[in-house]
């Protein structure tokens, strides 16, 4: 019974190395693909470092030109904020020289209006003399009512 249970054991054991040999292979076949799967991960690693290199530079870039726009912004906001306060003090400067040239002018027509005034009433005084004269008044009073409504259309419109 010795060389028939040797030959049993022998057998399970030239059949457990035969198992163990598939599976071996099976193993191989197993860390082969994983190989591949780990080679085609390390790919995808790479290029996925090299995207993330690439956006980290994209960033960079866009972080240089933000910064670029805002110095930019800064300096248009101070030109503009400049030219605004230079107009400002043109536009001042403007006014006050027709303020005083329409108070300049309105004083004027305030003399001529109280020129044409007394004129007026010297005319209206001598109205009492001789009818001739009387005609020539009023027709120099018409005359000068004319003149005043024109000048008080003047003033109206400088007023305005």
């Amino acid at each position: 019974m010795s060389d028939a249970t040797s030959e049993v054991r022998i057998r399970a054991l030239e059949l457990g190395v035969a198992e163990l040999r598939v599976e071996a292979h099976e193993h191989r076949a197993t860390t082969a693909a994983i190989f591949e799967v780990l080679k085609d991960l390390r790919t995808e690693v790479s290029g996925l470092r090299t995207d993330v290199s690439e956006i980290r530079t994209e960033m960079t870039d866009l972080r240089t030109e933000m910064t670029d726009l805002r110095t930019e912004m800064t300096d248009l906001r101070t030109e503009v904020k400049t030219e605004i306060a230079e107009l400002r003090a043109e536009v001042k400067t403007e006014i006050a020289e027709l303020r005083a040239e329409m108070h300049a002018e309105i004083s004027g027509l305030r003399t001529e209006v109280s020129e044409i005034r007394e004129d007026l009433g010297t005319v209206k005084r001598s109205v009492g003399n001789l009818e001739l004269s009387m005609k020539r008044v009023e027709g120099d009073v018409a005359e000068l009512k004319a003149g005043h409504m024109e000048l008080r259309n003047l003033v109206a419109g400088l007023i305005r």
